[in-house]
């Protein structure tokens, strides 16, 4: 008689309750919450997203030669102010995006990017730098070819600003043999409990990898972490 009270009870919250992403968030905030009151005081925290990148480049990446890779480019930004901190010749700065804004819709819990957002009307940005180039298309077409000709020994920073959990579990589960002890990840959006953050999350645990929080710019999501 319980177990038929219970698939009834089951029957019915499947009936009541819709497939909600609001109600994921509500599922996943806490644990983001959890994650971050561990983190208060480990790290520094900067009021501007270019303080911490001077940070990143000027005590942890210095004048030695390194990889960027950067997904999701929008106007160039952020992978163009980079170029500008970092002289090294020999460095590579390589940004990833369809240029036709976001594949599919983005959800947090009280608001909504519609698919398209942060559209160039798939133009590159443009630059003088010769040491950044940019690879049009969506991550999971382009970077299955990139890393088989990848090959560097040098530093490597991968910034995520792809926002969506897809996007972000894909560049790490299908990078994760480049992501080496010492490679720096830099999160745009970290603080979306249901995308950037879960996918790390997801990540971490399913490749059983650990890391170390080294930077945030504050009340705006934007995290780097050193593998380990």
């Amino acid at each position: 008689m319980l177990g038929a009270i219970r698939k009834f009870c089951r029957h019915i919250a499947l009936i009541i309750l819709p497939d909600s992403d609001r109600l994921r968030f509500l599922a996943y905030k806490p644990k983001f919450e959890a994650w971050r009151k561990k983190q208060v005081g480990k790290h520094p925290i900067f009021a501007d997203r270019t303080e911490m990148y001077d940070f990143i480049n000027r005590e942890i990446i210095g004048n030695q030669p390194m990889v960027y890779l950067e997904f999701g480019v929008f106007k160039g930004d952020s992978i163009k102010y980079f170029g500008g901190i970092h002289g090294n010749e020999e460095s590579q700065f390589v940004g990833f995006d369809t240029f036709e804004g976001l594949p599919e819709d983005w959800q947090d819990f009280s608001r909504t990017l519609s698919s398209r957002t942060f559209s160039t009307d798939g133009k590159p940005p443009l630059t003088d730098d010769r040491r950044i180039s940019f690879v049009k298309g969506l991550f999971q077409q382009t970077l299955p070819s990139f890393l088989e000709q990848y090959s560097s020994s040098k530093q490597l920073i991968i910034h995520n600003d792809s926002d969506l959990y897809s996007a972000t579990m894909y560049v790490l589960s299908r990078a994760n043999d480049i992501i080496v002890p010492g490679t720096i990840i830099i999160f745009d959006e970290f603080y979306s409990a249901m995308h950037e953050f879960r996918a790390f999350d997801d990540y971490c645990s399913s490749y059983m990898r650990n890391y170390e929080v080294i930077a945030a710019q504050e009340g705006h999501g934007k995290v780097a972490v050193r593998m380990l």
